[in-house]
């Protein structure tokens, strides 16, 4: 055979043709095995999710019927303690309208004495009025002397307005609960309520803190009302019934007197019953009365003598 031939083409062995044949079976199986073992352990994950998954949906119903549970105490426990306090506020609040009843009716007697000792206070200055007007025959000087007839005194609700608004103000402040129900918490709800959950602990404490900052920023309690005191200014050289009933009204508009009443002494002099602060001087502003030239002459507890000028003496 030459160089230049080309060798006869081989035919398939077949030892080489059984082999590939067993391969391809091998393999085929092997594919199937493991298609077989991925789909198993899937299966058998999915099972297992399965089981868990109702474990887990169990707990969760647990848990929320537990939390359910707790909050129906706690609604228990709110209900009972928002029953006592209201209670308890009713309760004292009638109390304190009580209080206030008396307060009132107090102020109203008072109001109604005060009144009757002005009127009285009136009714002797005019009867001293009209006895020296009376005596006097001059027409001049009678007319003269009628036009100083003192005024009568005018009547004012000031004092029951007053109380009104103290009172008006107090119910306001008293209706918050920690002015209601005092400073220390209600403790009858404890013994009778179901322990709180957690919620409710936080809640109670929240309300506890707000109860502390609304005490502390309370105002300060109101001043005392003024104490009034009474001195008797006993004035000689007053003669003329106009004198003295300028000097009264005089007195009547010094800073700080309440009231003023007039009556004679047996010597000629006149006796100013004047209503007054504790914390106003009349032996330092009498002396500064225009036109009467006064002067302190003595002083003790409770009376002043003064001497006077009486400017109608000089026509």
């Amino acid at each position: 055979m030459s160089v230049n031939e080309t060798p006869a083409a081989r035919h398939p062995n077949r030892f080489l043709a059984d082999l590939t044949q067993a391969m391809r079976s091998t393999a085929e199986t092997a594919r199937q095995a493991t298609i077989d073992q991925c789909q198993a352990d899937a299966k058998a994950y999915t099972e297992k999710l399965h089981a868990r998954t109702d474990d887990e949906a169990a707990s969760l119903r647990k848990g929320a019927e537990a939390d359910v549970s707790a909050i129906r105490d706690w609604s228990k426990a709110e209900v009972e303690r928002i029953r006592v306090e209201t209670e308890q506020r009713i309760a004292r609040r009638r109390e304190l309208l009580e209080q206030e009843l008396q307060e009132y009716n107090s102020a109203i007697e008072f109001e109604i004495e005060r009144v009757q000792k002005r009127v009285s206070g009136f009714e002797v200055e005019v009867a001293q009025f009209f006895e020296q007007l009376l005596q006097e025959a001059d027409p001049t000087v009678f007319a003269s002397m009628a036009a100083q007839m003192p005024d009568p005194p005018t009547f004012a609700e000031s004092d029951r307005g007053t109380l009104a608004t103290e009172i008006k103000a107090r119910r306001e402040k008293i209706m918050r609960s920690e002015d209601l129900l005092g400073d220390e918490p209600p403790d009858a709800v404890s013994a009778a309520a179901p322990e709180p959950s957690a919620e409710a602990a936080e809640a109670a404490e929240a309300a506890a803190a707000e109860a502390a900052a609304a005490r502390a920023s309370r105002p300060a309690p109101a001043p005392k009302p003024e104490v009034a005191e009474s001195t008797q200014v006993v004035v000689v050289g007053l003669v003329s019934v106009a004198s003295i009933a300028t000097f009264k009204r005089q007195l009547g508009r010094l800073p700080g007197v309440k009231n003023v009443g007039v009556s004679s002494g047996p010597d000629g002099e006149f006796i100013f019953t004047v209503g007054h602060g504790s914390e106003i001087s009349l032996s330092s502003l009498i002396p500064t009365l225009p036109n009467f030239q006064a002067r302190v002459v003595s002083e003790r507890d409770g009376l002043l003598n003064v001497s006077a000028h009486d400017p109608e003496a000089e026509g």
